[in-house]
């Protein structure tokens, strides 16, 4: 029996763990924020692994496929949040070769078995149907409140220094998978179209487009906004997820590379 994590740090911890253990070498990786988590791994094909981390950057994910020994054919990065920094601690001691072995030999010292972590599955994982429920509210009124909160969230323009320095580090980043012969795929994952005429999306957006020209630079096609239900404006709900993964993987698949 393994655990499912007590908060969102843990659970990423979690699943850091499981890629640097078990999953180094996957093919395609996909590296994103909360909003590319919503691509679950039961909706996607095999030799896909999903290193999103809900509540961290790009960066976080970037810095994990780095370290790891063995690496992707295909890395596709998500680029909604490229502005959020990384979390320096997060990925600590993950590839530290003695705590590989730990981990490996002595199931105590993965972070999916503390304690407190098996509780959810012995109780019929009753504990998580309070997020599911946040995760994909049904009420229109919620629903709307929710939207109205992202679309003033969005009038905030993000700090320009920061956004210079991340598409700075996404470069270099790019760059050095590049040099190793891996494809690196840049995406968005649609939001509520609302949120597209606001100055969050707007302006890094420019930003982001003038340093990575199509031109020079693998893009996955724009996804419709229109076509998926959001669960806060912002997060694809449950059944959008489902639709989204199978255009995603389409694309992919479109693109004519040897996964």
């Amino acid at each position: 029996m393994t655990g499912t994590g007590q908060h969102q740090w843990q659970k990423n911890r979690i699943l850091i763990e499981d890629y640097a253990d078990y999953h180094q070498g996957a093919p395609v990786v996909i590296v994103g924020t909360s909003l590319s988590a919503r691509l679950y791994p039961s909706l996607l094909p095999s030799g896909y692994y999903n290193l999103a981390l809900a509540g961290e950057s790009i960066f976080d994910g970037l810095h994990i496929v780095q370290q790891s020994t063995h690496k992707p054919k295909t890395i596709l990065i998500e680029t909604n949040i490229f502005y959020k920094a990384p979390d320096e601690g997060l990925d600590e001691g993950i590839f530290d070769p003695k705590m590989i072995f730990l981990r490996k030999y002595l199931p105590s010292f993965r972070e999916e078995n503390q304690p407190a972590n098996l509780l959810p599955p012995l109780l019929g994982n009753k504990a998580n149907k309070g997020e599911n429920l946040i995760q994909n509210p049904k009420d229109s009124g919620i629903l709307n409140a929710l939207l109205r909160q992202k679309i003033s969230d969005y009038q905030q323009v993000p700090d320009s220094a920061i956004m210079s320095k991340n598409l700075i580090l996404l470069k270099k980043y790019i760059t050095e998978f590049q040099a190793e012969g891996i494809h690196v795929i840049l995406y968005e994952i649609p939001v509520n179209c609302k949120l597209y005429a606001t100055p969050r999306y707007k302006i890094p957006e420019q930003r982001l487009f003038q340093a990575f020209p199509a031109n020079n630079y693998h893009w996955m096609p724009m996804p419709d906004c229109s076509a998926y239900v959001y669960a806060d404006g912002e997060h694809l709900a449950l059944q959008s997820s489902v639709k989204f993964v199978d255009w995603f993987v389409g694309e992919i698949h479109q693109m004519g590379l040897n996964l």
